[in-house]
């Protein structure tokens, strides 16, 4: 049957060429098939979703003998084996011992003996040779001299690796229920021969062997992602992902498909990316855990995960802190050339924070929490609600946030022309039927008012497109539909979208205003699909773009604009480094941190799409929020850790539900993560969007979606309105596909994936829906579908 089926779809893509009966060919056909639809009707038990959570008793396999102790807080002791540097922390609060390997077992001894020293080594060293090669050491090894002495709460190690004349220091503090580790720049000496590439901070602290462990490690892919700890399996690679993502002044913006992943190629997403600098690892849910925050150099390191099965059976997670990269270094004028070792090492203090959590609080929920908590201040800055605040008992109708296409460019014969997608009437329109349907709240961003269109506007250059109409005039038009409506609680909010960072040929003066990386060459990126016209995008000067975006903010705002929307900006971090006017990442940093800032001062309200988490600070929501890791195969969960986070701070909507996020599974996950819908959508037809840069777009003509928007605002309305402005408290899986989130206002949304009722003695939610109640009385419900 499945045969016949896959024949008669090939015939049919053979005689049809419109791209827009494709596209609903390939719906019809994925759904039709059985296999596809056993897989759906399941994918609550995937990598996606959550597992539920395996309690069992853990106990410490450490011991203190042969250990010194060095510093003690309220919490916690630290003990360390002076001769190899080894570090284990004692959890005064439940008596546990953290510590990296044992000797006598088999997983130790068969690795080699360089691993064997790294694992019980304060400090992993790799290094790079006069040739480029990398290599690591551990501080245990013997020929690296060792000095320390006492400081207040805690140690300074002096380290010198002698073969390798590389030495520097390393404080280590204690403070409550916090270990800190520093490596001040200024105490770096190199020699001639070796440099360093990067370091790692007790690297297997907290490793365990196989699934002797019941637990897990967090790291920060996507919204986040669980790596449960499993027999050895033969994975092609581990997990490595540079903290705020790759930096394109040095780094090669190609990925290859290394076959790590089973997610499908979601449609024009990229692979997320870690937005946070932090991991964890947990022994025993509810028992035990470690958090990892990287507190300075973040913008230089990366958090790496070795599931057992890889280099060893010990499943071990770090932070990685790069000083030097290699790069490709051209030696001919086509572009080819060698791999050479950054010359310069990167400047910045590292600084890695490991905070012990036990209790409820040791398991990823807490461990979100305890960030949302603990770096109040650093994340969210002024915007640090009240108690009152976070548990408002208020029932509030959430926003639809609806993005509508203006204008784009249009391929001619010869050159292109810019054409109207949708007009200030057909806006107005589509505005008047979602607020007719009962939609009290939207947020309306346009995309392409720019004059050029989306692609074709020029990034120096400010002005509206007069093709499209007088967006004053829709501006006039929103302000006194607010003005009536101020007393029955309807509003609309106008955000201009803009980017300024990566666009194409047609915005810019490629010679001039495009960022240069260490290798001399332009940063850029293109996309596997050569048919695409523009296929190939440019990274602004990270200079320019920062004043482009300031001055377009500030005329915006004397025209009356007072809400934008950035696109890229808060999520690539990248550097220009020009011989003779570098700016590095570091710098860049601060850049983008002092241009939002000023973009704030001067804005009413600020969205960032995918931000990096210093540039929350200023913003009031965050767009396209990550809702599926990358789907490693050895990621065993996706979980909303940063969700958690910003839950009760920030309102975060939806990727573009209907580009691939629109089932049923995905309504409820929306639901799950506490996320708001959102659409992109069009008043011409994707069949019109042809020949233009838009024409890879699958389905966004407003007419085919606007039933479904509002049935989909209305399920997801119907749950999160009881719980706007609060923070998520607790999050559960109560068996596989059904899960329960608390909130601080004294609610609870059960949400059950699976395709059977569930019920327990207080609950009953139907398949494939969710249920709010109040978490005081569950049995009273409040809301479900």
């Amino acid at each position: 049957m499945q045969d016949k089926q896959h024949k008669r779809f090939k015939d049919v893509l053979r005689r049809n060429k419109s791209f827009v009966s494709t596209f609903i060919l390939v719906i019809l056909f994925m759904f039709s098939c059985p296999l596809f639809a056993q897989t759906v009707g399941n994918d609550y038990l995937s990598n996606r979703f959550t597992r539920p959570e395996v309690t069992a008793l853990v106990k410490s396999p450490f011991t203190l003998e042969g250990y010194t102790k060095i510093s003690e807080s309220s919490y916690l002791e630290l003990w360390m084996d002076l001769k190899t540097t080894s570090v284990r922390v004692v959890d005064k609060r439940s008596g546990y011992i953290w510590g990296d390997v044992l000797e006598t077992t088999d997983a130790y001894n068969e690795m080699n003996t360089t691993y064997q020293l790294i694992a019980k080594s304060l400090v992993l060293l790799e290094y790079f040779d006069e040739r480029g090669i990398s290599n690591v050491i551990g501080s245990g090894e013997e020929n690296v001299k060792k000095h320390w002495k006492r400081i207040d709460n805690g140690v300074v190690y002096s380290l010198y690796f002698e073969p390798l004349e590389i030495a520097f220091d390393v404080r280590i503090t204690l403070k409550d229920d916090t270990v800190k580790f520093e490596l001040p720049q200024s105490t770096i000496k190199e020699g001639k021969k070796f440099t360093i590439a990067s370091v790692m901070f007790t690297p297997f602290l907290g490793s365990t062997i196989a699934d002797e462990v019941n637990g897990y490690a967090f790291v920060p892919d996507g919204p986040g992602a669980l790596i449960r700890f499993s027999k050895p399996a033969h994975y092609l690679n581990w997990f490595e992902k540079r903290v705020y993502g790759k930096d394109y002044a040095i780094e090669n913006l190609v990925t290859i498909n290394d076959l790590r992943a089973r997610r499908p190629n979601d449609f024009l997403r990229e692979e997320p990316s870690a937005l946070i600098p932090v991991f964890g690892i947990v022994h025993g849910v509810n028992q035990n855990a470690l958090f990892g925050v990287i507190t300075s150099g973040q913008e230089y390191s990366a958090i790496v995960s070795y599931p057992s099965g890889i280099l060893s059976k010990y499943n071990w997670t770090s932070a990685k802190f790069i000083y030097r990269q290699k790069y490709l270094q051209p030696t001919t004028r086509s572009g080819a050339g060698i791999q050479v070792a950054q010359k310069n090492r990167n400047k910045f203090d590292a600084v890695l924070e490991i905070s012990f959590l036990t209790g409820s609080s040791a398991n990823y929920v807490g461990m979100a929490k305890y960030y949302r908590e603990k770096f109040a201040n650093e994340l969210f800055g002024n915007k640090n609600m009240s108690t009152t605040q976070l548990n408002s008992k208020t029932v509030e109708d959430i926003p639809l946030y609806v993005s509508i296409i203006a204008s784009d460019i249009e391929k001619m014969l010869i050159g292109h022309k810019v054409i109207t997608i949708s007009s200030v009437e057909q806006i107005k329109q589509i505005l008047n039927e979602l607020i007719s349907k009962g939609i009290s709240n939207i947020v309306l961003l346009i995309e392409g008012w720019q004059d050029g269109g989306i692609h074709g506007n020029k990034v120096g250059r400010f002005g509206l497109e007069k093709k499209v109409g007088d967006f004053k005039e829709l501006l006039r038009y929103i302000v006194e539909f607010n003005t009536k409506n101020k007393d029955n609680g309807k509003r609309v909010e106008l955000f201009f979208v803009d980017n300024v960072t990566k666009v194409t040929e047609k915005q810019l003066n490629i010679r001039k205003e495009v960022g240069l990386n260490l290798s001399q060459s332009i940063i850029s990126e293109e996309r596997d699909n050569k048919d695409l016209w523009l296929y190939k995008s440019y990274y602004v000067r990270i200079d320019l773009a920062s004043r482009y975006l300031l001055t377009r903010a500030s005329k915006l705002s004397q025209l009356g604009f007072k809400n934008v929307a950035v696109r890229e900006y808060a999520n690539k971090l990248y550097g220009n480094l020009k011989i003779g006017s570098e700016i590095y990442r570091s710098e860049a940093k601060q850049i983008v941190e002092k241009t939002l800032n000023d973009i704030a001062s001067k804005m009413g309200n600020v969205i960032l799409f995918e931000p990096n988490d210093y540039t929350w600070k200023y913003s009031t929501t965050i767009g396209a929020i990550p809702m599926n890791s990358s789907q490693y195969l050895f990621e065993t969960d996706t979980v909303p850790f940063l969700q958690i986070v910003l839950s009760g701070r920030l309102d975060y909507f939806t990727p573009y539900m209907n580009n691939g996020f629109f089932s049923k599974m995905d309504v409820l996950k929306a639901i799950d993560y506490g996320a708001y819908p959102s659409f992109l959508v069009s008043w011409l037809d994707n069949a019109s969007l042809k020949d233009t840069p838009l024409w890879d777009y699958p389905s966004t003509r407003y007419e085919d979606w606007k039933t479904k928007i509002v049935e989909i605002y209305n399920t997801v309305n119907s749950a999160l309105k009881y719980v706007k402005g609060s923070t998520i408290t607790d999050r559960i899986v109560i068996k596989p596909g059904v899960v329960k989130v608390t909130y601080s206002n004294g609610y609870e949304i059960y949400i059950n994936y699976t395709n059977e009722e569930f019920k327990d003695s207080l609950v009953v939610v139907p398949a494939e829906s969710f249920k709010v109640v109040k978490s005081n009385n569950s049995t009273n419900g409040v809301g479900s579908k």
